[in-house]
């Protein structure tokens, strides 16, 4: 009786010590990474921004950028001989439920609605009837993609957006032409000029391309006003844009 008591008691001790490492094998969490959820961004989210046709000025720039959030913030600027008005609005928009390429946009504040037709990366200006203007591809809004601009300017901010990009044959060389839309803000106490050679663009590598300003070689700042100004670069094709250097 001794005999078996006494083995007894060794063989709870052996079930009761169990390995602590065993222990944790068995209750700790799976050790492998979760996985980040892709969220895929719908191709109509980004910035809209063009010049169209105005009836009471002389044209009428439009910037519109759609959030993923079905979210919108919308600046226009109309622009006349001696001035320019701007305003902005924002708010949200939907789809249309029979026509999907068709945005309404929702005035948060004033509730009024504007109508857009969405194209293959661009956006196209409705009537309030939804319906195409006559000269339709006036209204037609490319979507735009900022570059980064180095500015030696103190106190003026400039901001660039691709507008258009081309294919063209210079000097029996194929190359690319880009044109940004310039936006500057000048808040210096004094009118500021800047020269077609004082705007280059800076290629992978390194190389310096001077640009064309649409009107003239030389633009001027005014003081505390916003201007819109178009800006090209043409550089071999085989190259490719790093950035906007302002000297």
């Amino acid at each position: 009786m001794i005999a078996l008591s006494f083995f007894a008691m060794l063989v709870s001790n052996g079930c009761d010590n169990t390995s602590p490492s065993l222990l944790n094998e068995k209750v700790k969490p799976s050790e492998q990474p979760s996985q980040p959820i892709q969220v895929q961004i719908p191709d109509w989210v980004g910035h809209y921004k063009a010049f169209i046709p105005c009836d009471t000025c002389e044209k009428k720039l439009v910037s519109l950028r759609l959030h993923q959030d079905k979210s919108y913030t919308l600046k226009e600027a109309r622009f006349f001989k001696q001035k320019m008005k701007q305003k902005e609005s924002a708010g949200a928009f939907t789809f249309d439920e029979k026509n999907v390429n068709l945005l309404q946009l929702i005035d948060a504040k004033t509730k009024k609605n504007r109508y857009f037709s969405l194209l293959d990366h661009s956006i196209e200006v409705l009537d309030q009837n939804k319906k195409p203007f006559k000269d339709f591809q006036q209204y037609q809004i490319p979507q735009v993609q900022n570059i980064e601009v180095n500015n030696a300017l103190k106190y003026v901010d400039i901001h660039a957006d691709l507008f258009k990009s081309e294919k063209i044959q210079l000097n029996g060389v194929e190359s690319t032409k880009l044109t940004y839309f310039f936006e500057i803000n000048n808040h210096s106490d004094r009118p500021l000029k800047l020269r077609d050679t004082d705007i280059v663009l800076i290629d992978t590598k390194n190389n310096e391309h001077i640009s064309t300003l649409e009107n003239n070689p030389v633009l001027p700042i005014k003081v505390n006003k916003t201007q819109y100004e178009l800006v090209s670069f043409i550089y071999p094709e085989s190259y490719q844009a790093a950035y906007i250097n302002i000297k």
